[in-house]
């Protein structure tokens, strides 16, 4: 028997309408129900998320697929994490408008999840107490960015000369050039993530079906990854320039409160499963000491996609997940 009863609906947003994935828990106590929100990365949806929701029975957990993305991609810009976070806070005020809802993010998703929960904490006490977290999940913190062809790091948020073209080529690389490829049929872009280094041990139902919700179909009957490419190109670059996100970083990890409330899991290996992820251990240690209330978790043997998909990552974020739940009194997870 399934943990949880899934349906999917629209949420009005600037611009037009939101798609929110909702689970909700098939069995749970009387009174509040605990509520997450996850937030995908930048070429993903929701549905990846599903291995960790199956984790959390009696939880409910909110999925929006961000504008430019899956059963969200025609909705149109401008983009960036600010626009992200109040689409974000749209969805949980649909269905969780009495909170509080710790937040989830996964790669840029955790970009997001920062900038929502900074923009909270200026907004006053009351908005402060609507969210929990957040979780981040190799993500969310400021990333290191290598040239694409090698070399020597440049100054991830301070190099004004580094433009879009490099940001995606040094971090996303093959994740964006999938954006401009057509399939013929859903069983060869499934073939193409099954040929993919992060995925040798094969695709389980999560990736598959998520995989699969991605898809977009052509005028001529073929297929595309459904991520704008216009999109992505301003959402990483506002990941490294954006007033936003920086602004919000300094809110939540300015405090000693607030920083205590982050925890932050990051992978061994990275996109391409090699090493190291995308947050070497040694900036993480400089992170750690930077803000010493920060919570780390290394989890070994996951890289940065799988870290949401074996049983060890999802183990591990699900109780990162549950310990911020727990933080909220009336919404334990026992």
């Amino acid at each position: 028997m399934s943990s949880h009863d899934y349906n999917r609906y629209r949420v009005d947003v600037e611009g037009g309408q939101l798609s929110v994935g909702v689970w909700e828990p098939v069995a749970s106590g009387p009174g509040h129900v605990p509520t997450v929100c996850v937030i995908h990365g930048i070429t993903s949806n929701h549905l990846f998320f599903a291995g960790l929701v199956s984790a959390l029975p009696g939880v409910r957990v909110i999925g929006p697929d961000l504008r430019g993305r899956a059963d969200s991609r025609t909705l149109p810009g401008p983009f960036g994490m600010r626009a992200h976070a109040e689409d974000v806070r749209a969805a949980v005020d649909a269905f969780a408008e009495d909170g509080p809802v710790t937040l989830v993010g996964h790669s840029m998703g955790g970009f997001v999840a920062m900038t929502l929960a900074g923009l909270s904490r200026r907004t006053g006490a009351e908005a402060v107490r609507c969210f929990r977290g957040p979780v981040l999940i190799d993500g969310g913190l400021p990333l290191p960015v290598g040239h694409s062809g090698g070399g020597e790091p440049v100054d991830d948020l301070n190099d004004e000369d580094l433009d879009t073209d490099d940001l995606i080529a040094a971090v996303l690389g093959p994740a964006a050039e999938r954006l401009s490829m057509s399939f013929s049929t859903v069983e060869e872009y499934l073939a193409f993530f099954a040929a993919h280094p992060a995925f040798v041990d094969g695709l389980d139902t999560v990736a598959t079906e998520s995989f699969v919700y991605d898809l977009a179909a052509k005028d001529d009957h073929s297929f595309q990854p459904s991520t704008s490419i216009e999109a992505m190109q301003a959402d990483s670059a506002d990941m490294y320039t954006g007033t936003d996100y920086r602004e919000a970083l300094q809110t939540i990890m300015g405090d000693e409160e607030s920083q205590s409330e982050v925890v932050f899991l990051y992978a061994e290996r990275d996109l391409v499963a090699s090493e190291p992820g995308l947050y070497p251990p040694e900036l993480v240690s400089d992170y750690a000491r930077q803000w010493p209330r920060l919570r780390t978790n290394d989890v070994q043997g996951t890289n940065h996609y799988d870290i949401l998909l074996t049983e060890t990552g999802i183990d591990t974020c699900a109780a990162a997940v549950g310990d911020r739940l727990g933080a909220a009194p009336d919404g334990a997870v026992e």
